[in-house]
């Protein structure tokens, strides 16, 4: 099983069973990686996100890597900090679009700095990948950071969304 580390934390991308398991049951979840219980819970809105990227799983098993949730493990209490979605393969243009999301007790370590870095530098390096991109509420201030922290750069907006760009 393929696995991204940073100094401080692993990114683990979850099959369809674990998918289903993050949905159904976080704890069976957990205790099926080997993760100490996180106090996180799902929101009801990443709940329904995690429901969407489980039906394109299920669509194509073999790229599951491409249509998952990748959780954010903090080695030093092995345990989940957050995830980064991976919302689908490259389309014609190179671009693959991330989003991601960190529980509260959580936030403000830079854990999601660390991780946005590490899979934007992996999905760079993988065949026929030539941006990365993130959409953010405008008044989504501490998403704006990460990004910026990272290296991306606003190349659209809307009346509620700016649109983020890795290359």
């Amino acid at each position: 099983m393929i696995e991204l580390n940073t100094e401080r934390l692993r990114l683990i991308p979850l099959n369809a069973e674990s998918l289903k398991l993050l949905i159904d049951n976080q704890n069976e979840m957990e205790i099926k990686l080997s993760l100490n219980k996180s106090e996180g819970v799902l929101s009801k809105e990443l709940k329904h996100a995690m429901e969407f990227r489980l039906s394109k799983v299920m669509e194509d098993q073999q790229n599951f890597l491409w249509y998952t949730n990748w959780l954010i493990v903090l080695r030093e209490e092995n345990c989940i900090v957050g995830g980064i979605m991976l919302k689908g393969r490259p389309n014609e243009n190179g671009e693959v679009i991330i989003g991601y999301y960190t529980s509260p007790e959580y936030q403000g370590n830079g854990y999601m700095t660390e991780a946005v870095s590490n899979i934007k530098s992996w999905l760079l390096n993988q065949p026929d990948v030539m941006y990365v991109i993130a959409d953010t509420d405008k008044a989504n201030i501490a998403s704006h950071k990460v990004l910026e922290k990272t290296g991306a750069e606003i190349y659209k907006e809307t009346e509620d969304l700016y649109f983020w760009r890795f290359f």
